[in-house]
């Protein structure tokens, strides 16, 4: 489709830019991406009710690939690419199309989709990598160790004050970190992960926009779980604390029922819910 084509190509991406945000054609935000990978632009809308993929090319710049070149040549045994963030968020051992069996395999363990989340890999670290954009730009990033022995667990790489926020819907569900966002992002809710921090004002700003929110931390974070609930109703916030019997992330049938069973409750207005899974 030309449209698409235009608007692609209006953007402006070099090498090794990424840009996320609402789709020309559907209208939904934060479900279309486009990539420039060495002058090819690819380009897809996320939504399920949205068709538009494909790609087309652009011409790069002599620096570009200058630079391009100079990336492959920091490990020639790698076929990794030039980092989104050209230094500026990530260090040039975070890549992006490189050792996607172990990104792959890490995601299958949680039922999630690396290609999606537009995973990245650490490979000094040995670490998978959830980027964070703001308006289509990259700002952030939290990296989740899969060796027991790297430490620590996780690692930010940025110093953007926010959370990592993933899915469309107006219900919102606060857990603690990035795969238990994108697994409730699977189930058709938005997570949105605190990353373990204290619950700041830029969260408090954040799920204000949400017409319900949930708070289903870890169960051994029970307490940290009223406390934020209190926190967010005392700022006007619709929120409601849920006692989860495992981390989300682990996908306990128990606890998705019941998220399920409440998201048809909020959405149908038809609320009857209690304080805990039990």
């Amino acid at each position: 489709m030309k449209v698409i084509r235009n608007f692609v190509e209006e953007l402006n991406l070099s090498d090794g830019e990424r840009y996320r945000g609402k789709c020309p054609v559907c209208k939904r935000a934060n479900t279309f991406t486009a990539t420039n990978n060495m002058g090819k632009l690819l380009y897809n809308c996320y939504a399920n009710s949205c068709t538009i993929s494909g790609a087309t090319t652009t011409t790069m710049t002599v620096q570009e690939i200058k630079t391009r070149m100079k990336t492959l040549e920091i490990n020639p045994n790698e076929n990794k690419g030039l980092n989104v963030s050209k230094g500026e968020v990530f260090p040039e051992s975070v890549v992006s199309d490189a050792n996607r069996d172990i990104v792959d395999g890490f995601c299958e363990r949680y039922g999630i989709d690396s290609q999606e989340l537009d995973l990245r890999y650490d490979i000094k670290e040995d670490r998978v990598v959830f980027p964070i954009f703001d308006q289509g730009r990259l700002v952030d990033g939290i990296g989740k160790a899969i060796s027991d022995n790297v430490v620590p667990k996780w690692k930010r790489y940025g110093t953007m004050a926010g959370g990592y926020i993933r899915g469309e819907c107006v219900i919102a569900v606060v857990v603690e970190d990035c795969i238990s966002a994108a697994v409730v992002e699977t189930l058709g809710l938005t997570g949105v992960a605190i990353l373990g921090t204290a619950l700041t004002d830029n969260h408090i700003f954040a799920l204000k926009e949400f017409k319900k929110v949930i708070v289903a931390l870890d169960p051994d974070a029970a307490p940290k779980t009223i406390a934020y609930t209190k926190q967010l109703k005392s700022n006007g916030v619709d929120a409601f604390a849920l006692k989860l019997l495992d981390d989300i992330k682990y996908r306990r049938e128990e606890d998705i029922k019941y998220l399920l069973k409440l998201k048809g409750e909020f959405n149908s207005g038809t609320q009857s819910i209690k304080e805990s899974t039990d």
